[in-house]
């Protein structure tokens, strides 16, 4: 009797054994996990208590939370960044360039998201919401030197451009001051995208000069790395032919003065100086160069081909001024060896100079 009593409890410890295994890989096979959204959500409702509650050791194992959950996303920066200030942990030795850029990031995310009032930000708004209000009450409520005050009132907005505004004062934002140029020769050193417009003229040598001057209008378009650029170019000329030149065609010669050309081609340059506002280098160039030599209503066969054109090498120097680490505006000379065979017409022979005025802009990273 008592064998059949503990084989029966025996049986029913097996089954209760594998229904609770059989539970348990139910649950973890089950189980979520939060997302970066979750926590995100979470952590706007969770600090803001801890926060009015002064319980900071707390905060720090919230971000620390956070960050497990979502990485070292900017929000998470600007947070610890504030509670180091609120903390009076911050410590300017510390600091490097990135706070330039860290700055600079959230600016502009925080007008971004004012701009943008639709569902899809209020989580980002609400951050932000957080984070001003915040700033500005420890501006309020405590003892800042300059550059914590700096960055609590870019943080509620009082200063939306702050490399403008540590330009503008550079007594006053010593560190930041030294920073900046930091970050603007750091960011030189690397890749980028180069767009720009360009205005100018172009004076032609020898017995080209019958066609005149010519004001010239184009752009670029390219990349850079360190000292290095390569630019695609279009230049455009225009205005007719001070003189008038002679064109043969079926061994009769037409006159004309018409002009309508331009220069396509590669331009490279190699900056000798780069530092600071200005930078200077040296530019060489190969593409084509040509005008019409008909206006475009004699549009008729027997008179083509209507435009003349020749190899382009070019070589000379560029000048460029920063307003700020993106955009700047330049100044560029060189020189064209070109050679266009007017078979049996006027003598064309010469080279040209050409002088532009630029207005461009890097932009960071092209490589993504």
């Amino acid at each position: 009797m008592q064998r059949k009593i503990f084989l029966y409890l025996l049986f029913i410890l097996c089954c209760t054994n594998n229904a609770l295994k059989a539970q348990t890989i139910r649950e973890e096979m089950t189980k979520s996990y939060p997302t970066c959204n979750d926590v995100y959500m979470n952590a706007l409702n969770v600090l803001p208590k801890l926060y009015r509650r002064n319980v900071f050791d707390s905060m720090y194992i919230a971000l620390d939370i956070w960050k497990e959950a979502c990485g070292d996303i900017p929000e998470i920066k600007y947070t610890t960044l504030l509670l180091s200030i609120d903390q009076a942990t911050f410590k300017d030795s510390v600091l490097d360039s990135s706070i330039i850029d860290l700055l600079v990031n959230y600016s502009n995310s925080y007008h971004f998201i004012q701009r943008n009032r639709g569902i899809y930000y209020e989580r980002e708004k609400s951050f932000y919401k957080f984070s001003s209000g915040w700033a500005s009450l420890i501006i309020k409520s405590k003892m800042l030197n300059e550059n914590e005050r700096l960055i609590c009132k870019v943080f509620t907005d009082e200063i939306n451009d702050p490399v403008f505004e540590i330009k503008t004062n550079p007594e006053k934002y010593l560190l930041f001051t030294k920073l900046v140029k930091q970050d603007e020769e750091a960011q030189r050193k690397q890749p980028r995208s180069n767009t720009t417009l360009m205005t100018g003229i172009w004076m032609p040598t020898g017995k080209l000069k019958l066609l005149g001057s010519h004001p010239s209008a184009g752009f670029q378009f390219g990349l850079r790395k360190g000292r290095n650029q390569t630019d695609f170019t279009v230049h455009l000329r225009f205005l007719k032919s001070a003189s008038t030149f002679l064109v043969n065609r079926n061994n009769t010669l037409y006159e004309s003065d018409a002009y309508f050309g331009g220069y396509i081609g590669l331009d490279y340059t190699y900056f000798l100086t780069s530092s600071g506002q200005i930078e200077f280098g040296l530019m060489g160039g190969l593409g084509y160069d040509g005008f019409d030599l008909f206006k475009s209503n004699n549009n008729y066969q027997y008179l083509r081909p209507l435009s003349i054109g020749s190899l382009n090498l070019n070589g000379g120097l560029k000048f460029n001024f920063f307003v700020s680490s993106a955009f700047y505006f330049g100044l560029q000379g060189r020189y064209n060896w070109i050679n266009y065979n007017n078979k049996g017409g006027t003598d064309m022979s010469g080279n040209a100079f050409s002088i532009d005025l630029i207005f461009g802009k890097y932009r960071m990273g092209y490589q993504k």
